[in-house]
């Protein structure tokens, strides 16, 4: 009787421990891009919030995780990926930057831990929680001020002139049946 009492009470200390670890991704990151541009991303566990000075719009695209991979889809009727799904995984960690590696385009995401983060997502008035948060955002991007470390050759974007290029005339024969 002794020895099922021990089994109970070791049966409940080991199963009453939380099964799932959070993330180590999960909270607010940015980023300040090779070519000057800055970002933020807000992480949880059921969605990924991403602005970008590239653009005026709030990304939202759903989320799950497994293990140390964030898969991220679209929500329905939300902004798309260019693929259906992108997998996040985590290459490196510390207390203060995570590098996450996309296994679309094999672009790796170096994020600094923010000391910010971002009001909850107001769905009965998101047009203003939107506005709001571009705002904040804006202000921010300010601030960091990211410097452009591409070098003269990277920032020069090739071009097709298609006036120095010969026409070729291509003669179309009849076939006579």
């Amino acid at each position: 009787m002794r020895y099922l009492k021990i089994i109970f009470v070791l049966f409940l200390v080991f199963g009453c421990q939380k099964a799932n670890k959070k993330h180590i991704a999960i909270g607010t990151w940015n980023i300040c891009h090779k070519d000057g541009n800055y970002s933020e991303y807000k992480i949880t566990d059921k969605y990924v919030i991403n602005l970008t000075t590239v653009s005026d719009e709030v990304w939202l695209f759903q989320n799950k995780i497994t293990d140390s991979t964030l898969i991220l889809s679209k929500f329905k009727n939300g902004l798309g990926l260019l693929i259906n799904n992108d997998t996040l995984v985590t290459i490196s960690q510390s207390k203060s930057k995570i590098i996450l590696k996309s296994t679309y385009s094999w672009d790796k995401l170096e994020l600094n831990k923010a000391e910010f983060d971002y009001d909850e997502i107001d769905s009965t008035n998101l047009k203003m929680w939107k506005s709001k948060t571009l705002s904040e955002f804006k202000k921010r991007a300010k601030l960091a001020s990211c410097p452009d470390l591409r070098t003269e050759e990277e920032k020069v974007i090739p071009t097709l002139n298609l006036d120095d290029i010969e026409e070729e005339e291509i003669p179309i024969g009849i076939i006579e049946n």
